[in-house]
């Protein structure tokens, strides 16, 4: 539109039409602005679906005294290690618990279940109490080496081979001394990792190796909170396990599963479960632990495949949510 100024035009029609002007640039400068900021708050976003933006390689996590069952945990200091995939990232925390390694762990009792409850098996810690040892010291291989180290080294060859699949793990236990009980190391499992793994060899006082197996739940038990919630998650992961060593030629023992109340059951919120690897009778050299470690790949990879379409830890930190 042109406007033919003249004479007849008087200084009050020329000022209106140049702030009317100047509005109009005012409002589309506005405009832009707001799409733009609305922009970089979805990039922002977007973000929150990736692992890496809430934890580093190496990154090292303290138990929060604001998650849930924080405050059943006696030995807290210590921290878990995050490690995380440099290729093909599933953006799936898979959390590697060596068992024992906490100095002074068996001098200290944490609750059995959260409620109070006595205990329904025996174990470490015999059925009716109330209390646990909070991290037993484990047991002793027939050739005089402690299990703890032993998980610790089968945690370190696991973790490696999880990182080539593209999971990020949660080392629970780093070094040869964590000082993290089992409540603490769960509920970090918990908050932290979309399924938990603990490492162990069976006490059991025979002279032969007689297989792995994972350690399901009670019947009793799964009417508790929070298992009856999780146990079918808990098994399902156990299953996947077993049938990965044992397509690997590990030899399982029995039907593959054995039902003992533990601690870690009873306080998690994610698929978790304790595998025993063997007894004291076992073989537990470097090439031993290689073969074990590449079954319970196997497994892993079953079981994201059925049960983890969308990581849950990233549908847990997008909603700002606590497990």
């Amino acid at each position: 539109m042109k406007y033919k100024i003249n004479k007849k035009t008087n200084k009050k029609t020329i000022t209106f039409l140049l702030m009317l002007f100047l509005l109009l640039i005012a409002c589309c400068q506005d405009v832009s602005v707001q799409a733009t900021t609305k922009k970089g708050v979805r990039n922002v976003s977007a973000k929150t679906t990736d692992t890496s933006s809430f934890y580093r390689n190496k990154e090292k996590i303290y138990l929060d005294s604001s998650w849930k069952y924080a405050d059943h945990a006696k030995i807290t200091s210590g921290y878990a290690v995050m490690y995380t995939a440099k290729k093909n990232r599933k953006d799936i925390v898979i959390a590697v618990n060596a068992g024992h390694g906490t100095k002074g762990g068996s001098s200290v009792k944490t609750l059995c279940h959260p409620d109070g409850s006595p205990k329904l098996t025996g174990g470490t810690t015999q059925a009716g109490a109330i209390q646990a040892v909070a991290v037993s010291d484990g047991m002793t291989f027939r050739d005089g080496t402690a299990e703890r180290d032993v998980t610790l080294r089968m945690a370190k060859i696991l973790k490696k081979k999880l990182l080539a699949e593209g999971y990020d793990v949660l080392m629970v236990r780093d070094g040869k001394d964590v000082q993290l009980d089992n409540v603490a190391r769960t509920v970090i499992c918990n908050n932290v990792a979309d399924c938990h793994i603990a490492l162990h060899w069976d006490s059991d006082g025979l002279r032969y190796d007689k297989g792995a197996f994972a350690i399901s739940v009670p019947k009793g038990l799964k009417k508790k909170k929070p298992v009856s919630s999780y146990w079918e998650q808990h098994e399902a992961l156990g299953a996947a396990l077993v049938k990965g060593l044992r397509s690997n030629g590990v030899k399982i023992s029995g039907t593959g599963a054995t039902a003992i109340d533990l601690t870690q059951t009873s306080y998690s919120t994610i698929p978790s479960v304790d595998m025993e690897l063997g007894n004291q009778c076992s073989d537990h050299s470097d090439r031993k632990l290689e073969v074990l470690a590449d079954g319970l790949v196997q497994g892993v990879n079953k079981y994201v495949k059925k049960h983890i379409k969308i990581a849950p830890l990233r549908d847990y930190k997008k909603n700002g949510g606590s497990k």
